[in-house]
């Protein structure tokens, strides 16, 4: 026999389950279907899983998967190269050679906001990237906070990057050891030539003999962001 208190917890969980039910048919009134939804949601999809896969393939030597993230005429601009995206995979694959033993990186991608116009689209999209480097016998990590912006088309059904340009939201570097850097360990280190938004990987990126340019670092809020957006827009409202 039900007790007092299975009978109340039974009309709680009544209630409950009608006003869920109640939210989501106000919250599905409100956002009505668009005609061709399902096609945009399986192209959102396609270039999510496209933009994760390219941090993967960059992280793990996976030089062929890299490539099919782009098309043929790509190209991608970012603090030390600014080429065909063909070139970007090539010297990559210098840097991984020249790795040294412990020396790693890795780029976290977010969930990209894609917008879509026929078979183009704009895409925005935070990354993390975690470097581990030896510094003058010290282990370091360097972060640093970037927005992709890329321009996607979709040819003969598969989409890919046809352009991508990072935009530098700021970074810093830390010590490996808990105990923390040295005395002295920033001694001689000029980082007032670096741009302010990505110094300390411009200076890493010097150590290991790929200079970044300061006209591919394009500061977080700046006037060169909103050029940027605008012209990655209008490419993509000019789709035919």
């Amino acid at each position: 026999m039900e007790t007092e208190n299975q009978k109340r917890q039974f009309l709680r969980n009544v209630t409950a389950a009608a006003g869920l039910s109640a939210f989501a048919a106000v919250a599905n009134a409100a956002v009505p279907a668009k005609a061709g939804a399902p096609r945009a949601t399986e192209d959102e999809a396609q270039i999510a899983s496209l933009l994760v896969r390219w941090g993967y393939a960059r992280d793990s030597d996976d030089w062929e998967t890299l490539r099919q993230c782009f098309h043929d005429d790509a190209t991608i601009h970012i603090s030390w190269i600014s080429a065909p995206a063909k070139d970007f995979v090539e010297r990559s694959k210098l840097m991984a050679a020249a790795r040294k033993p412990g020396a790693h990186l890795k780029h976290i991608i977010s969930p990209p906001w894609v917008r879509i116009n026929k078979n183009r689209a704009f895409s925005r999209t935070h990354a993390t990237l975690f470097i581990r480097e030896d510094i003058e016998g010290q282990g370091a990590d360097i972060t640093s906070w970037i927005r992709f912006f890329d321009q996607l088309e979709r040819r003969d059904g598969v989409w890919r990057i046809v352009k991508r340009v990072a935009v530098y939201e700021k970074d810093r570097i830390d010590p490996v050891d808990p105990r923390g850097f040295p005395a002295g360990f920033f001694n001689g280190m000029d980082l007032s030539k670096y741009p302010p938004t990505a110094k300390f990987l411009s200076y890493w990126l010097e150590r290991i003999g790929r200079p970044s340019d300061p006209k591919n670092i394009i500061p977080v809020l700046s006037e060169a962001e909103r050029n940027l957006k605008q012209e990655f827009e209008t490419w993509m409202m000019a789709a035919k």
